[in-house]
């Protein structure tokens, strides 16, 4: 869907991409941060933050791609997850 939109959008100047976390300290996942199993296992999962996202990581993320210097991208998916896909 993400390829569809940018290559459909791409003649008007507008970019489409996606951005992909992993687990994120926020209130949707207050059970998580209290479950020491789920705490434990993130520092594993996600090593580059020995545990969970911040949204402000995310944020950081959106903010690149909005600017100017991000322009060549669209299309892409991605993912922000703090060495999620990488870990064992």
């Amino acid at each position: 869907m993400t390829l569809a939109a940018a290559a459909y959008y791409a003649p008007e100047g507008i970019r489409i991409n996606v951005i992909a976390p992993g687990l994120v300290h926020t209130p949707m996942t207050a059970r998580a941060q209290v479950n020491a199993e789920i705490v434990k296992y993130m520092v594993h999962k996600q090593p580059l933050r020995k545990g969970m996202l911040t949204a402000e990581d995310i944020a950081k993320t959106a903010f690149f791609l909005l600017r100017k210097d991000s322009s060549p991208i669209t299309g892409q998916v991605l993912t922000v997850d703090g060495g999620w896909t990488v870990s064992e």
